[in-house]
């Protein structure tokens, strides 16, 4: 998959005793660090589990990933520098599909031999090896997809890349392209096609588009339209017409590092994007976080980087 990074403009404090840096008509123009653009990095996945480190067993046994302590601590996995983080609840978290948050995934270079090894080692599957022709408006036979049913029934998919790491988030959207360009706009998320066609198209009888994609660090973001989910699973969404908060649900939210943490958040608030919680310190005092109001629900944590 693509791996695109914006390069951000880093604002350069300059200390010279006795001189002026002037511009223009001779106003001085001070630079801040505090105006520098804040840039983002893909922090973590925050799960529910009622036994998290029978689930951490099972991303390490079967993906391009690591059972790891975060912070030194904490029980967790670690895939290609980002993380998942569990909480241990005690009835199953809730799994239908009726929440933004769809899915994460791993790519798989020859997805046929890795189709076979996880089905080898018991791996159950929501949806087996399919291709992805029946899905999107693709050459028949070029690309494949499988979605692993993992630990409390979280969705995980493989599907064909140049590598096997952890490679993407899958959200539904009320409005993908809107929600992608959101990313564009507050978290320095970059796409191909950052303005693709937003007419409602139907393929092999459900809506895929219209879709947006973006990459944030490393990691694939796509959006698919909410009638996708209605379409696919009409059970879950029988009597429901919006999304269903992920919080509490097997994958509960995503996070985002930055550095300067409350100078971000007053950006991002000062541009429209609302807060839900001030930084305070989170999991034991292992890291200090806040969390945003993202588009269809989701609530988006923000982490202090180096937590």
């Amino acid at each position: 998959m693509p791996l695109a990074r914006r390069v951000t403009a880093i604002a350069v404090v300059v200390i010279v005793v006795g001189l002026t840096v002037r511009a223009g008509a001779g106003r001085a123009v001070p630079q801040n660090a505090t105006t520098a653009t804040p840039v983002f990095r893909f922090h973590h996945v925050h799960l529910n589990s009622l036994d998290p480190d029978k689930a951490i067993d099972f991303y390490a046994t079967h993906f391009n990933a690591a059972r790891d302590r975060f912070a030194g601590r904490v029980p967790a996995v670690r895939a290609q520098g980002k993380w998942l983080l569990f909480d241990t609840v005690k009835q199953a978290p809730p799994s239908p599909v009726i929440s933004s948050l769809y899915h994460i995934g791993w790519g798989a270079p020859d997805m046929q031999a890795a189709y076979r090894r996880l089905l080898d080692s018991g791996v159950h599957f929501e949806t087996p090896l399919t291709d992805i022709a029946q899905v999107l408006e693709a050459p028949a036979g070029r690309a494949f997809f499988a979605y692993v049913d993992g630990p409390d029934h979280a969705m995980i998919e493989i599907n064909g890349a140049r590598d096997d790491t952890f490679q993407h988030v899958h959200l539904l959207s009320a409005d993908p392209v809107t929600t992608g360009q959101w990313y564009l706009k507050h978290f320095g998320a970059t796409s191909t096609n950052p303005n693709p066609p937003r007419e409602p198209r139907i393929h092999n009888g459900l809506q895929i588009y219209p879709f947006m994609g973006a990459d944030l660090d490393g990691v694939r973001f796509y959006w698919y339209p909410k009638a996708f989910g209605q379409g696919s699973y009409p059970e879950a969404w029988k009597g429901r017409t919006d999304f269903a908060s992920p919080r509490g649900r097997v994958i509960d939210h995503i996070a985002f590092s930055v550095e300067g943490l409350d100078r971000a958040l007053t950006k991002l608030e000062a541009d429209g994007v609302g807060v839900l919680q001030r930084p305070k310190p989170a999991m034991n005092g292992l890291l200090r976080s806040a969390f945003v109001s993202a588009p269809d629900g989701v609530e988006l944590e923000l982490v202090e980087a180096g937590n």
